[in-house]
């Protein structure tokens, strides 16, 4: 098996590059400049059949010819030239490629996914650690090794951010961002479609340098979400912070993504659940990636959304005011003791959090307001607004930038972090970028509304939890998963269950029904619903409708026998009409108080199961009110999810209703996740809905339910 930590330490420090297909006719001659700009100091080759010189250096006809065996092999050639010659260079000792070409299954088409598969497996065969194909290559500051073909993209050195994307312009894109804003890059990779090397293996291997902070990803899809999620835990673990923007909040944007790169992008609220508790960053915008880089290259991560701000503007104070709750950030009173020792240190200032102190003030002072903020304030960050003088002579103003600068340096890992904004955002003249770099300590951000929802996304990531080790499911439910898997393996396509059988499997998993019973004809839905108590509901059982209501296959308010016997010949008759094959009747306890809520299991293309609540019944596609979180949650985590839904203040008590039994809910959902995990590769999906949840204390009952199985092997996992 290939070693990818010695691959990709292979890769990012080269004994010699080899450029394959040299040519002013490509990108050659920008990555031949950059290797002689950056001061690469192994040996850089040439190679093309057509050529004798280029560039004032030898030209050799092929590989074999060179003086020394090739290390790097950079492909300037087309998809189906570039297999044979990686296959020559790896029989010549090559460790490492960048594949330029595309051609290899990026808009589907059947020729170009037998390429990339050929691709994966010539790479596996011979281990050698290739970025791409379809990139713009990737650069290295430590071994100063670049093939991006980017004259212009600024020389890297060992630093604090590594940035990776999958498309290949917009790698020069970020870079230009950060190289702007004064943050160095340590990495820079195009990874292209990942036929080799992926995303996840770089973070993987990244989170090990010890000199990052911060990893920056821009993603299409991902392709392997476990590795993806265990690698940003890694990568969490060691201290850094993996920073996201990732297309797939519109079904346009998941479109593109498939004829990008050949993925299938998933949605992005998933995403987000899923990002979450592995820790990862999520941010809207390029603009965002560069304004969280900038803040977590310099400061801690923010524990929350309570900020301290400190302005000497009333103007910004009353901006701010109304902008933060925008983006949930709080400003939360100062305590007596604290606004007391504000008020003695500088009398003329208002004390209220924003803090306007209303001029610039001698250093001293400026710090010793600063710190009385820092150690006092119920607070997870301390927020001033500045701006950078654009030359010379704004003596105090600067000063108490390096006033800042000496005492964020010397502060302990466990206090509260400091962080600048500037109120708008302005281009940085050549002493505005000089300042900035004697700052090292100092998170600068820009813009009001831009540093708020950048805060606001640091504030809100998990805490990187593993995932729990898989248990073995008691033999009753053992039994039952043979049962269905045989099943599955019988299937050529999804397949759902009718809803007793549905039920039965949610009742292994603590999911709670009304007093119900299945009955085959008019007598027995008479004595079942004595038995049960009127009124009832009536239910046809089919798995032919999805949907009975929408059928008319679903009768309420069923008061009496006579009732009973009617229903049961109206369902009958309706199946009929409409070629549902009727496999019984279900008679059930009609029970109406309480909230409506769907609670389910949805397989998304990237993620795989994941578990969704929200509000429900026949609210569920008019507000589409739903959270999400990974199938091996808790219940904490699932009280979590509950309370990002809008649907959490009908449970709460709203306007006089009794409080619901948001604890029951809790359970049910972590009873879904178990489900999901433990029936696997053979679930496609589950629909409660609704799930009733009643009074708190009283529980919640799965009015309805639906499992859908897809096909797969009968081979138990």
């Amino acid at each position: 098996m290939v070693d990818k930590g010695k691959s990709i330490a292979a890769l990012f420090a080269p004994r010699n590059v080899v450029l394959v297909g040299a040519s002013d006719r490509n990108w050659s001659p920008r990555v031949f400049g950059n290797l002689l700009r950056f001061g690469y100091e192994g040996e850089v080759y040439l190679v093309n059949p057509n050529r004798t010189e280029l560039w004032g250096r030898r030209c050799y006809a092929t590989l074999a010819e060179l003086p020394e065996p090739p290390d790097h092999l950079a492909l300037f050639v087309p998809a189906g030239q570039s297999l044979e010659l990686l296959e020559e260079g790896a029989n010549l000792g090559a460790r490492s490629a960048t594949f330029f070409a595309a051609g290899f299954g990026e808009g589907g088409d059947a020729k170009g996914r037998e390429r990339a598969q050929a691709l994966v497996s010539l790479l596996e065969r011979t281990g050698i650690a290739a970025i791409g194909p379809n990139c713009m290559g990737l650069a290295v500051g430590r071994s100063k090794f670049s093939t991006v073909p980017d004259e212009h993209h600024a020389p890297l050195k060992p630093g604090p951010v590594a940035a990776m994307t999958q498309s290949g312009m917009l790698v020069q894109t970020v870079g230009r961002g950060l190289n702007d804003a004064g943050l160095p890059l340590a990495y820079l990779l195009s990874v292209g479609n990942q036929n080799g090397l992926t995303i996840p293996d770089f973070i993987s291997h990244l989170a090990d340098d010890d000199a990052l902070r911060v990893i920056i990803c821009y993603i299409e899809a991902v392709r392997d979400a476990p590795h993806f999620l265990a690698s940003a835990r890694k990568a969490k673990a060691n201290g850094k912070s993996v920073v996201v923007a990732k297309i797939g909040g519109s079904p346009e944007s998941r479109a593109a993504a498939l004829a990008h790169t050949g993925s299938l992008a998933g949605s992005l609220d998933v995403f987000d659940a899923f990002a979450r508790d592995a820790g990862i960053i999520r941010v809207d915008s390029l603009e965002d990636v560069v304004q969280a880089a900038e803040y977590l290259s310099r400061a801690p991560r923010p524990r929350g959304n309570r900020i301290a701000l400190m302005t000497n503007s009333g103007a910004l104070r009353s901006l701010t005011s109304e902008t933060a709750p925008q983006f949930g950030i709080r400003f939360p009173a100062f305590a007596a003791q604290t606004a007391a020792r504000l008020k003695e240190l500088h009398a003329e200032a208002e004390v209220s959090n924003p803090y306007d102190f209303k001029r610039t003030l001698p250093t001293d002072l400026y710090i010793d307001l600063i710190k009385t903020v820092r150690a006092g304030a119920d607070a997870d960050l301390v927020l001033l607004t500045e701006e950078l003088p654009r030359q010379a002579g704004i003596e105090r103003k600067v000063a108490n930038f390096h006033g800042l600068e000496k005492y964020l340096a010397a502060s302990k890992p466990d206090e509260i972090p400091v962080a600048v904004f500037s109120p708008i955002s302005l281009s940085e003249n050549e002493y505005m970028q000089g300042l900035r770099e004697q700052l090292p300590h100092v998170p600068w951000m820009h813009d009001i509304a831009k540093t708020f929802r950048t805060l606001a996304k640091l504030a809100e990531t998990g805490a990187g939890r593993e995932p729990p080790a898989a248990g073995e499911p008691p033999a009753q439910r053992k039994a039952m998963l043979t049962k269905w898997r045989q099943f599955a393996s019988t299937l050529n396509e999804p397949a759902a269950l009718n809803e007793a059988q549905s039920k039965e499997i949610l009742a292994a998993y603590g999911i709670a029904m009304p007093a119900e019973a299945v009955v085959q004809n008019g007598d027995e839905v008479a004595a079942a619903a004595n038995r049960i108590g009127f009124p009832v509901v009536l239910k046809a059982v089919s798995a032919d409708v999805a949907h009975k209501s929408d059928a008319g296959l679903v009768l309420l308010n069923v008061s009496n026998e006579a009732q009973a016997l009617a229903g049961a010949q109206t369902l009958a008759e309706r199946c009929n009409k409409i070629g549902a094959k009727l496999e019984g009747i279900l008679v059930a306890q009609q029970v109406k108080d309480g909230v409506e809520m769907v609670a389910g299991v949805h397989r998304d293309p990237e993620m795989g199961p994941v578990v969704m609540a929200g509000l429900g019944g026949i609210w569920l596609e008019l507000f589409k009110d739903v959270a999400f979180c990974p199938p091996w949650l808790d219940e904490t985590m699932a009280h979590e999810t509950i309370q990002r839904t809008r649907a959490a203040q009908l449970l709460g008590g709203y306007r006089g209703s009794k409080p619901a039994d948001v604890d029951a809910l809790a359970r049910a959902m972590v009873g879904l996740g178990q489900l999901a995990r433990e029936f696997g590769d053979m679930l496609e999906a589950v629909d409660v809905n609704p799930l009733l949840v009643q009074e708190n204390g009283k529980g919640a009952l799965a009015l309805d339910g639906l499992i859908v199985l897809r096909p797969t092997s009968a081979v138990s996992q």
